[in-house]
């Protein structure tokens, strides 16, 4: 049997490909893995790498699609798993030597659903700039497994929602779908996986190195895609509500909420800036913001939640004052 598959989403990566599949084929597992690249569309060199890999490697299986998105191609990726195992990496990162036997032997031994790992957030030029660590998670569990249901409200909080820093049980994940089409797709699809995994882990070593700073990237675009941050997070809310967690973590879940939405309306294009302060509007958030203030969350985040309550609470025109007389707006 296969004991990992890694589903890989290409889309004009030219630059970056070769080195990530550099680092999935020269890791020091020693079993059987399989390194399943979806093609979403390229219009780059990236199909050439790919064909030129697969024609070196066994292992490598690529599939060509038109694009249709990050999300498709994972979900279409995942029809092809084989692997007992799952591992997602995008194809401008890489991971280190050693991650898949680390990984693999670590989930045999805890007979994990889900292993949680660390990451690099580098440069392009290959500079550290952050390494994950979640001690109060070690602090707590160790090595021992838990789930929605056992851990304490602290863990959904700080764990990164990132599909590629987690091994997967692929059984658990196999029916599980990417939301397609929009962006913030690994908040709902990690609250979706958490709330039925049964024994998930942590492995406290960075093995994932994340680039930040990659020209194109989704995430440095400022477009009508920040409204995927409404659909993702309702998403989240209903399955939260599903698995009967949503009163255990349904400040923390605001906290989150309350964050992608401050960010997204301070940065999002002037021209967008009413269309978003009207979905605002129409939230309904069913806390209280005096008991959100008592649950020892950052102070960035109860700012963030203050801004959310003034935008339902003003008109646009005294929004407008508010945010430029407070330099929120420039």
């Amino acid at each position: 049997m296969t004991a990992i598959s890694i589903i890989v989403p290409v889309y004009n990566v030219y630059n970056y490909l070769s080195r990530c599949l550099e680092s999935l084929v020269h890791q020091t597992f020693t079993g059987d893995y399989e390194i399943i690249c979806v093609n979403d569309g390229s219009t780059d060199n990236s199909g050439s790498i790919l064909e030129s890999f697969a024609s070196q490697y066994d292992n490598i299986k690529i599939i060509t699609q038109e694009n249709k998105g990050l999300s498709e191609a994972r979900n279409e990726g995942m029809k092809f798993a084989a692997g007992k195992y799952t591992l997602f990496v995008d194809s401008d990162d890489f991971i280190a030597e050693n991650a898949l036997e680390l990984l693999y032997n670590y989930a045999e031994e805890h007979n994990s659903d889900v292993v949680i790992f660390d990451m690099h957030k580098i440069t392009g030029y290959l500079e550290i700039k952050q390494t994950t660590k979640w001690q109060n998670i070690i602090d707590k569990y160790g090595e021992n497994c838990f789930n929605i249901h056992t851990a304490e409200p602290f863990v959904y909080r700080f764990v990164p929602v990132a599909a590629w820093n987690k091994l997967y049980l692929t059984s658990l994940i196999k029916d599980l779908k990417f939301i397609k089409g929009i962006t913030c797709e690994d908040v709902p699809y990690w609250t979706l996986v958490y709330s039925k995994a049964q024994r998930v882990s942590y492995f406290p070593k960075a093995l994932y190195f994340y680039i930040i700073d990659r020209q194109g990237a989704i995430t440095l675009t400022n477009t009508k895609r920040v409204f995927d941050v409404i659909k993702a997070f309702a998403d989240t809310e209903k399955t939260l509500k599903e698995c009967g967690c949503y009163e255990k973590l349904k400040y923390i879940h605001w906290a989150h909420f309350a964050s992608n939405l401050s960010f997204n309306l301070r940065t999002i294009d002037r021209s967008l800036r009413k269309e978003f302060v009207d979905k605002i509007k129409s939230l309904e958030i069913d806390i209280d913001y005096d008991e959100f203030l008592k649950q020892n969350f950052y102070p960035f985040e109860n700012e963030d939640m203050k801004i959310i309550k003034i935008v339902q609470q003003y008109d646009f025109d005294m929004l407008e004052k508010i945010f430029y007389n407070t330099h929120f707006w420039i």
